[in-house]
């Protein structure tokens, strides 16, 4: 070198530039590592004073040494503790106090201003994190395995199926004949209790038996499912989140918490128009566990890669809702221009390619025991619906109409018979148009012996069409 002179390095400088030196034994690349991460299960030091060295372990940590082994070179390194805040950390880069930063650090615009950082290695988003609170109540919870629509809809099939039964069967069975008020207990007897059983000893037509048979059938895939949907609703306690969306959380004014090293503050009181008063930092899982428990604060909000976490260890008292917002995730950062940068962001894509990030991912959440043991939180259980059911509905129906429309066609050569059937289906419908006439003056004559006077003191056109209409039904009576 006393020949050749001084040595220019690319871009004209005489001196030799920091961030593009080589690292060596001797001088190896100074990593910072943060102190201040509440969540130690990504970053996480232990001092050995026999030896008087750090350790250092996380999930973050592993990560980058998996990414350094992929590397088509040798790279020393060492770490550093940092006890800043984030942004102090990923400053220091640009003030050439590290040649890098691993941690739970997460990529945001305000920081790209002193660094760069790798492809994120965790999924990007920030998410709010609420208390679950328990259903009032469940008296109706038998009712929730199926829809209104589905309860309606098997409603009217099997009164349709039982009706085409009874149909075609009241001639020949003995119990399906007698008074109109008698029939009417038997139809509807005859209709819901298909629901359990197979009448088909007593049946007497191959019309009725195949209109059974397949309503048998779908009746059986019914209550199965329905048993099953039932038995998986009450296994657990109904928990729903206490806040759904952060618009009442500002309307209300409630507390919500943040991490004091993240960048989350800033996002909560400039993007979604937090105000700062509103706001409280923490710097540990126990404090939001407890504060959001007692009411203190009413959510937290938390990046998705630390929510897993959260949600791991306390699994059964805190749910995320509302959206997830689009931030950074987790990277490595490096000085602008350095050129180990595409080297570290390839090893890094060739760990996630071939599953050992993920591997690493789901060690460290499997690692955590649920603190929660006595509380059960409600499964994504949903009402079924009759799109689920409308294929074996319509096999029903149409089985029960091609029987009846049949039926029909067989009468129509006896004509005694038909008059007949006429003459008690009429019957029957006169009945049920009776019992509710007679019910309904039965209800205003309660009111009345009470002291309570009906809507109005004179009959509204309804109501005299009604009564009318009990006085002609009863003309028509046999």
């Amino acid at each position: 070198m006393k020949y050749l002179g001084q040595v220019f390095w690319p871009g004209a400088p005489w001196y030799e530039p920091k961030g593009w030196a080589i690292p060596t034994d001797t001088k190896p690349l100074r990593i910072g590592v943060p102190v201040t991460s509440m969540f130690k299960q990504y970053v996480n030091n232990e001092f050995d004073e026999l030896e008087n060295v750090t350790s250092f372990h996380g999930f973050s940590i592993d990560l980058f040494k998996e990414t350094v082994s992929k590397l088509p070179f040798y790279l020393p390194y060492e770490f550093f503790l940092y006890s800043g805040s984030y942004n102090d950390l990923v400053k220091q880069i640009h003030l050439k106090e590290f040649d890098a930063v691993v941690g739970d650090v997460a990529i945001v615009a305000s920081r790209l201003q002193y660094a760069e950082f790798t492809h994120p290695y965790t999924e990007s988003g920030l998410v709010m994190i609420v208390p679950l609170e328990k259903s009032a109540n469940k008296a109706l919870l038998f009712m929730k395995p199926f829809t209104k629509a589905m309860w309606i809809i098997i409603a009217i099939v099997t009164i349709y199926n039982g009706f085409v039964v009874w149909l075609i069967e009241q001639n020949h069975w003995h119990e399906l004949q007698g008074s109109p008020l008698h029939q009417t207990g038997a139809f509807l007897w005859l209709s819901f209790s298909s629901l359990f059983s197979l009448h088909g000893g007593t049946l007497h037509s191959n019309l009725s038996r195949m209109t059974m048979l397949v309503w048998l059938f779908v009746a059986l895939v019914i209550t199965q499912t329905y048993t099953a949907n039932l038995a998986s609703m009450l296994t657990v306690q109904g928990f729903k989140p206490a806040t759904v969306d952060i618009e009442s959380l500002q309307r209300s004014n409630a507390l919500v918490g943040y991490s004091n090293a993240s960048f989350v503050a800033n996002y909560l009181e400039e993007v979604l128009r937090f105000n700062r008063i509103n706001l409280k930092g923490y710097t540990s899982l126990e404090d939001y566990d407890k504060d959001l428990k007692s009411g203190k604060i009413s959510a937290i909000f938390l990046e998705i890669a630390l929510s897993k976490i959260f949600l791991a260890k306390y699994c059964k008292s805190f749910a995320t809702t509302g959206p997830t917002y689009k931030v950074g995730g987790f990277g490595f950062a490096f000085p602008k221009g350095s050129p180990l940068l595409p080297s570290v962001s390839e090893a890094l894509l060739k760990v996630s390619e071939c599953g050992k990030l993920r591997e690493l991912e789901t060690s460290m959440i499997a690692s955590e025991t649920c603190m929660d043991v006595d509380v059960d939180v409600d499964d994504d259980i949903s009402s079924l619906s009759p799109s689920s059911f409308w294929v074996l509905f319509a096999f029903s129906g149409g089985t029960s109409t091609i029987a009846f429309i049949v039926y029909l066609s067989h009468c129509n050569w006896k004509l005694s018979e038909c008059l007949l059937v006429n003459k008690k289906i009429k019957m029957l419908i006169l009945t049920l148009m009776k019992q509710w006439g007679i019910q309904k003056q039965r209800f205003y004559g309660r009111l009345l012996s009470h002291g309570e006077s009906p809507r109005s003191s004179t009959n509204t056109p309804t109501e005299a069409l009604a009564g009318s209409s009990v006085v002609n039904i009863e003309a028509a009576m046999p």
